[in-house]
This record gives structure tokens, C-alpha cells and sequence, in this order.
């Protein structure tokens, strides 16, 4: 992967394919044998078929109470993937116990189930408060530039994944939610959203450009092998901070008009 980086291959074509790749693997019968039989229902980047070799990867496991997916944690961290639990923990649970809990859940557990099977994106979409998924993206807006004396503080943190590209998945879930698109991959969301009246072509545009060029600076970011770094603003290249400046100001910019159209309080 690193070669197809290299030799400019798009970034929105690799995360789709590295998806695929581990979708397919964890899918497959022989995962259903180490875990005892367990269904495993991706969520996150993989169940949104945006995923960089970085990107956690988190399910929901459907199953008896015996099916355990330890063995599953244990073999990814040996090829070098990194997964998270989701808040729910590691229980399994049955689908029809998963699709109980969604009436109840807040906003960030209402993402995880919008991220998840067909199953689970149908129950939100029928049946879920859509606003939280709102106010879940406009409080994960990028956040303002930090200063220093006046000027741009060039200690401040920098994390591609948390202040650029999850504002734009989180505003892209609500926006597909919202026009009842049972899509997932964030672009096809953003789509969704335009032609349903949730976004103006011009927020899509931006949302757009952001996020290629999100997915590109944490692509070069991986390849130089810098990507699980502290990163700060003066430790980026010139042109890397100005293409992360310019991109979190475009998702700032939209995050405040949803805001402002939806009366979302901003905090």
C-alpha cells in the first residue's frame, strides 16, 4: 500500500480496498471458528469502507453469551492492526437485543449503530432521534486556532483523524441518516445529503476537498511511518499545515452553518 501512495493512487480508492480486504477477512469461516460461532458486525471505519491500515477496527458481536472474540483481539494486534472496543464493551448480544438498545442511545452510540450492519443503519434511520447525530457532529467540529501572543501557537497539538476527517464522517453520518440513505461510505453520505436538502453543494464541495485531502495527509503521514506521533504545528511540513489549516477551516465553517440553520448551541 505504501507503494500505491507513493505512485499517487487516490487515497479514497485505497481506504475502500484496505476495507474490503479485512471486511472480507473477518467475515470468513475461519474467524467464525475461533470465536466460537460469533457474528461479527463491523462498525467504524471498516463498516464504513473508509478505513486506513491505522484506523481502529471495532464490532459488535452477535452471539450466545459462550462466543467470545478474545482470540480475534489477540490475532489482529499479531499482523499489526490496532482494534478498540466500541462502549459497549465485548458482550455479545443478540440482534435483536443490539436493535433494543438503539431508542435509548446518545448521540456517540448512536453513530457506532449508524456505522453498523444494514440491520442496525435501517433501525436508526426508522426509528432513532437523527437530531443527536447533529449535535454529536457539530461538537466534533475542528477546533479553533490556538494563539500565542497573537499569533498561531506553534506548539498546538495537531491529529488529522480527530480534528479533520472524524468531523467530516460524523457530519456525512447525520447527513446520510437524515435523507434515509442506507449508504455508508462517507462520500456516498455527503451525496445523500445534497440531493436530500440536508447540505448546500457548496458544504458538500467543501466537505469533499477536506476530506481527500484529510485522507491524503494521513496516508503520507503512515508512509513516513510518523502517523501514531504527537504532531504539532510546527512539526508539520509547511504544505501539510497549510492543507490542514485551509481543510479544518472549510469543516469549521460548515459545522457553525448547520449549527446556526438546526438552533444546535455550539460549545
Amino acid at each position: 500500500m505504501r507503494n500505491a501512495v507513493a505512485h499517487g493512487e487516490r487515497p479514497q480508492a485505497l481506504v475502500e480496498w484496505f476495507s474490503r480486504l479485512v471486511s472480507d477477512v473477518l467475515h470468513s469461516e475461519g474467524i467464525a471458528e475461533i470465536t466460537g460461532g460469533a457474528e461479527i458486525i463491523l462498525t467504524g471505519a471498516i463498516g464504513r469502507g473508509d478505513a486506513l491500515p491505522s484506523s481502529p477496527i471495532k464490532w459488535l458481536t452477535v452471539g450466545p453469551a459462550e462466543v467470545s472474540t478474545t482470540a480475534l483481539d489477540s490475532l489482529l494486534a499479531d499482523v499489526g492492526l490496532v482494534t478498540e472496543h466500541t462502549r459497549f464493551g465485548i458482550q455479545p448480544r443478540t440482534k435483536s437485543e443490539w436493535l433494543g438498545m438503539i431508542s435509548n442511545a446518545d448521540g456517540p452510540e448512536l453513530a457506532l449503530f449508524a456505522d453498523a450492519g444494514s440491520w442496525c443503519l435501517q433501525e436508526v434511520i426508522a426509528h432513532a432521534d437523527h437530531r443527536l447525530l447533529l449535535i454529536d457532529a457539530i461538537n466534533q467540529r475542528p477546533p479553533a486556532l490556538r494563539l500565542h501572543e497573537g499569533l498561531p501557537d506553534k506548539d498546538a497539538p495537531v491529529d488529522v483523524r480527530q480534528d479533520l476527517l472524524y468531523p467530516i464522517i460524523a457530519i456525512a453520518r447525520w447527513a446520510g441518516v437524515a435523507a434515509g440513505s442506507t449508504d455508508f461510505s462517507t462520500r456516498r453520505r455527503i451525496n445523500a445529503g445534497v440531493e436530500a436538502g440536508f447540505l448546500s453543494q457548496t458544504q458538500a464541495d467543501f466537505l469533499r476537498q477536506a476530506w481527500e485531502s484529510g485522507l491524503d495527509l494521513q496516508f503520507r503521514r503512515w508512509t513516513d511511518r510518523v502517523h501514531s506521533h504527537k504532531a504539532t504545528v510546527d512539526s508539520l511540513p509547511a504544505i501539510q499545515r497549510s492543507i490542514f489549516g485551509a481543510s479544518s477551516r472549510m469543516v469549521a465553517d460548515v459545522a457553525r452553518a448547520l449549527a446556526a440553520d438546526h438552533n444546535v448551541q455550539l460549545v
